[in-house]
């Protein structure tokens, strides 16, 4: 008898366990669901051993197989103009400069990003101004530069809008220099990725989802990092002050 019983609670917990895994707002409701609007942006942290056997789904545009960490944000804000000044804001590359995040390693606000701009294209540095909304729905690629605190020197970022509407957007960034902490190499080349799915709930009120791959080993055990880093971002774009507020992980 309790073997059978101790059979029947192990096979009720296998969905349970495989149902524990990111799930974008594709084509059902987005795990971690999304939070009410003005509050934190709810959020949900997977480590690589239980993503090895993880399909993202194809809406993300990212191929199957283990990743590193996985930070996922959730909330909602309130937008009352257009979904291409939502995504104006993501072109601003310039406006990135000075956004906070709390560090948990110092346990106080600092400054994240010291510096960003846009470059004129793939292969060249050549500074340029902000993207404008009409050249990102292209759907090209577009590449900047950035600087923060931590790393050592600039990396250049892809920015690609993967899918716009009126009423969603979905667009993701990607490292495409390597990151550095003075002579150590942190994140090789597409190993930092932010992925962003935008979509109109009713009216002026807005979900927005976020997908932060970490896929290197150095953000092992570094999760309140990653956690609030992706929270300045996340507040950044839904228009929300970066610095001050309670953070998310300490």
């Amino acid at each position: 008898m309790k073997d059978a019983l101790l059979a029947l609670l192990l096979a009720c917990s296998f969905p349970a366990i495989a149902a524990d895994v990111p799930q974008p707002p594709c084509a059902s409701a987005p795990r971690p669901a999304y939070a009410r609007s003005g509050e934190q942006p709810t959020v949900q942290v997977w480590e690589k051993a239980a993503l090895v056997d993880w399909q993202p789904p194809a809406c993300t545009g990212w191929a199957g197989g283990s990743t590193g960490l996985l930070v996922a944000l959730a909330g909602t804000f309130q937008h009352t103009g257009t979904a291409d000044q939502l995504l104006g804001r993501f072109g601003a590359i310039s406006a990135l400069r000075g956004i906070h995040y709390w560090s948990a390693a110092d346990k106080e606000w600092r400054v994240l990003v010291t510096d960003a701009v846009a470059f004129g294209g793939a292969d060249s540095t050549e500074h340029r101004g902000d993207f404008a909304a009409s050249e990102m729905m292209n759907r090209d690629s577009l590449y900047f530069g950035q600087r923060d605190s931590r790393s050592t020197g600039e990396v250049a970022y892809k920015l690609r809008v993967r899918d716009a509407g009126a009423d969603h957007l979905v667009l993701e960034y990607e490292n495409v220099s390597a990151v550095r902490a003075f002579i150590v190499t942190v994140f090789r080349p597409g190993e930092l990725k932010y992925l962003y799915f935008l979509r109109r709930q009713a009216g002026a009120t807005w979900g927005i989802y976020l997908l932060l791959s970490a896929n290197s080993a150095y953000a092992e055990g570094n999760e309140a990092s990653f956690i609030n880093r992706a929270v300045a971002f996340y507040r950044h774009f839904t228009g929300a002050e970066t610095g001050g507020a309670p953070p998310l992980a300490r």
